[in-house]
């Protein structure tokens, strides 16, 4: 049995299986059709494979991490400049723009703290 990824038409790349794993995928394959679930197992299949693939890129194509989604939000909001929606969908792209700002931001929180502490708040 051969399990290929074809992306687009345009590029396709074989999934190296040993016999267990072979097997087993046609047990459940079967166990899926006759339990009237195969849609079910094709959408389970399928964020699997997503979730894998998302892994097997190059780190600055990944999803941002939840702390770089946040401070990134945090400097947009303080410094009142716009936030790229590539900041929010790839890594490096977060880190670009952090690096960016992250000074300015920080002066400005450290700015505002003076202020709060000087006026007594």
């Amino acid at each position: 049995m051969l399990l290929q990824l074809v992306f687009e038409d345009q590029w396709s790349i074989p999934v190296l299986m040993d016999d267990r794993l072979q097997e087993a995928l046609g047990m459940q394959r079967e166990r899926a059709c006759r339990e009237e679930c195969d849609l079910m197992f094709a959408e389970r299949i399928s964020t699997c494979f997503a979730n894998s693939l998302e892994e097997c890129l190059d780190t600055d194509l990944q999803l941002p991490t939840d702390s770089q989604v946040k401070y990134a939000m945090d400097i947009a909001r303080e410094l009142g400049v716009s936030l790229p929606a590539d900041a929010l969908r790839f890594r490096g792209a977060a880190h670009e723009y952090i690096h960016r700002f992250e000074d300015a931001f920080r002066a400005s929180r450290e700015r505002r703290r003076r202020s709060a502490h000087r006026f007594g708040k």
